[in-house]
């Protein structure tokens, strides 16, 4: 069985130049006048092991209209890729790195679950696999607990690179704390505070759920719980920043309570106010450095400060796993728990 990869949109150029020509299937995707579209693709991939890689953060221009293609249009697409498919591919998968409506993951005072909702559709579409990266709520796989849901994360490469270029002596596990900047991230900064072996904090904080400013909840308190960051290396981790509100805030007060030096890991930086906040945070010394992934659309703009992790070899290593049908694919998803020292070791190596 051959394996074939249809890219939705302009995504991961990383991962396409990763792969070899005959793989890479070029979908010729046509908008028209009144804002509906289709897709034409050159092969019909019969018998074949299909991989269906979309960016929903991708922001390319629709031609007419000459505003971005939303996610809800990048999704449609998707099943444009499907009829276009019919029936002749041995198998389909699906590769959405950022999962769509991820924050859309419970029922609050009547709203739609929409995360629960995208993935039962693609289960009702027929995908053999999904894989997406660093999920916001990984439970929600339990929309389709009977079908092939994969969940990969970026920790340890994001690990090996923040500890090489920033010269972090993970020997010293008692000079490091991560924090998390409220109790969603707990479970991330636990897991790495356990491959340094150090110490964790978090923010407990309040918000009024009866309002929705600028999308979320407004904050009412916060409470800092956990070990005291002075003196320390402080490495605030989150999922995505978006806004970067809550990580510039968090940084704030971190340093307020005598961190050494305060640096930011998240997987997806999205900057949905620009990276004006961060550089400044990085001139005046609040952050050391900020590290994300190439695995969504990062703006072209000003990045100082601002380290950029590629995520896509280990997102190929997933998609050779899956079409290989191996068993136990922990390594590649990055799942499996290895110290900080282990991963270091294994880089020398």
């Amino acid at each position: 069985m051959k394996e074939k990869v249809i890219f939705i949109n302009n995504c991961l150029p990383e991962l396409r130049k990763k792969l070899p020509s005959e793989s890479v299937v070029d979908a010729d995707f046509i908008r028209f006048q009144d804002g509906t579209g289709k897709v034409v693709l050159p092969t019909v991939c019969r018998g074949q092991d299909v991989f269906i890689v979309c960016d929903i953060n991708d922001r390319q221009l629709n031609p007419y209209s000459n505003r971005p293609v939303y996610p809800d249009e990048h999704i449609r697409d998707i099943t444009r890729v499907i009829g276009a498919l019919k029936e002749n591919p041995a198998r389909i998968n699906l590769i959405i790195p950022f999962e769509p409506y991820g924050r859309q993951h419970r029922r609050v005072l009547g709203e739609s679950i929409e995360a629960a909702d995208f993935l039962r559709e693609c289960h009702y579409l027929g995908f053999h696999n999904i894989l997406t990266v660093d999920s916001h709520h990984p439970d929600i796989a339990a929309a389709i607990s009977k079908h092939n849901f994969d969940n990969m994360y970026p920790t340890n490469q994001i690990l090996i690179e923040l500890v090489k270029r920033e010269k972090i002596d993970y020997t010293k596990p008692e000079d490091i704390l991560i924090v998390a900047p409220d109790e969603g991230a707990q479970l991330r900064a636990r897991h790495f505070a356990d491959c340094f072996g150090c110490n964790h904090a978090f923010f407990s904080k309040r918000r009024d759920v009866t309002k929705v400013v600028d999308g979320k909840n407004p904050l009412e308190s916060k409470q800092y719980v956990g070990f005291s960051p002075e003196h320390k290396k402080v490495v605030i981790v989150d999922d995505m920043i978006s806004s970067g509100d809550t990580i510039i805030e968090t940084a704030k007060e971190v340093k307020e309570r005598g961190a050494d030096k305060v640096y930011v890991c998240a997987t997806f930086g999205l900057f949905t106010k620009g990276t004006d906040s961060f550089i400044k945070a990085y001139k005046e010394g609040l952050i050391a450095k900020t590290y994300i992934t190439n695995l969504t659309y990062l703006q072209e703009q000003p990045m100082d400060g601002i380290e950029v992790i590629d995520g896509t070899q280990q997102l190929l290593e997933c998609i050779h796993a899956l079409h290989n049908n191996k068993e136990d694919i922990s390594e590649e998803l990055g799942t499996k728990f290895v110290p900080v020292g282990e991963l270091v070791n294994k880089m020398r190596k």
